[in-house]
């Protein structure tokens, strides 16, 4: 199925890590044109949990990227902000190196912000964390899209308040929480039936059964769908041993990238056309449906 997608989450992608220091412009434009070669014309580049000096730079360097390349200028549609105002409990933290989870600071989020010249169109934050209705409040008045993900066990109680303050979606819904949740009051059921939010979700195979597809898809209406590849940088590259965020994964053949330490998930490495078609096959969806969940609703969602 070819289209252009747009993919608001890509960690990395064809070797070269967003988040790893020394990140350089020519590495961001090589991102940009192998990701457009495999049929994604706009993204975010995703910028997880991290040391802020490093983050800073990286800031910097996407924002001359897109300076220097009308490719990064037309096709990098933002940036998004993965933390690092997130939960740090095993579970919830996935991946993310604990020792950079931060309280909500406005001070630090401007200084994201300033060192890439405004943007940070989309954030990734805790719910459950002291304080972040608030902290929703004022990044929404900034026109910043806010997702609620990498919560340990955030209840409608405290979801609801953030919704009210201007979050607008879920990050990865059904990742990047623990294997044990409530069976009546989590966060699944919170997000699936609080109409005022967009579910963004990975199809790729690994992350999500059919069955929770299906759900996804029979619960929530189009809409408000959002597939995203969540890819880290070993996607398009051999299986083997990669260091992702600061510790050990594993590729497997199948394309299953993992933390064996922490036995979870640490993103993606299918592309996001194929994983389109795969999702478009696992559970019976139109093509204009996945344009809609693949293209249209994730542009609608940063106001593009």
């Amino acid at each position: 199925m070819k289209a252009e997608w747009v993919d608001l989450q890509i960690n990395g992608y064809g070797g070269v890590d967003f988040n790893a220091p020394g990140l350089t412009v020519e590495q961001v434009i090589a991102v940009t044109e192998r990701l457009e070669t495999d049929g994604t014309m706009g993204y975010l580049p995703t910028i997880v949990t991290g040391n802020p000096d490093v983050a800073v730079e990286t800031l910097r360097v996407i924002a001359e990227a897109r300076k220097r390349s009308a490719r990064c200028e037309r096709n990098i549609l933002g940036i998004h902000l993965e933390g690092p105002f997130i939960s740090p409990e095993l579970g919830a933290v996935g991946t993310h190196p604990i020792e950079w989870v931060a309280k909500p600071s406005l001070e630090l989020f401007a200084r994201y912000q300033e060192a890439c010249g405004g943007l940070v169109k989309l954030i990734t934050v805790a719910a459950e964390i002291p304080g972040m209705p608030a902290f929703v409040s004022a990044l929404s008045a900034q026109g910043v899209a806010v997702s609620l993900g990498h919560q340990m066990a955030a209840t409608p109680e405290e979801i609801a308040p953030c919704i009210e303050a201007g979050a607008k979606a879920f990050t990865h819904l059904g990742n990047g929480l623990p294997n044990m949740i409530p069976r009546h009051k989590n966060i699944l059921f919170t997000a699936l039936a609080e109409d005022r939010a967009s579910v963004m979700f990975i199809p790729d195979g690994h992350h999500l059964p059919d069955t929770m597809l299906k759900v996804f898809t029979r619960a929530v209406p189009l809409r408000r769908l959002i597939a995203v590849s969540d890819a880290q940088y070993p996607a398009g590259m051999p299986p083997g041993e990669y260091e992702v965020c600061g510790a050990h994964a594993r590729l497997e053949p199948n394309g299953l990238l993992w933390n064996p330490a922490r036995n979870c998930l640490v993103g993606a490495t299918t592309p996001m056309a194929a994983m389109m078609t795969l999702l478009q096959r696992r559970i019976d969806l139109t093509q204009e449906e996945c344009l809609a969940i693949g293209r249209d609703n994730p542009r609608a969602l940063i106001g593009v």
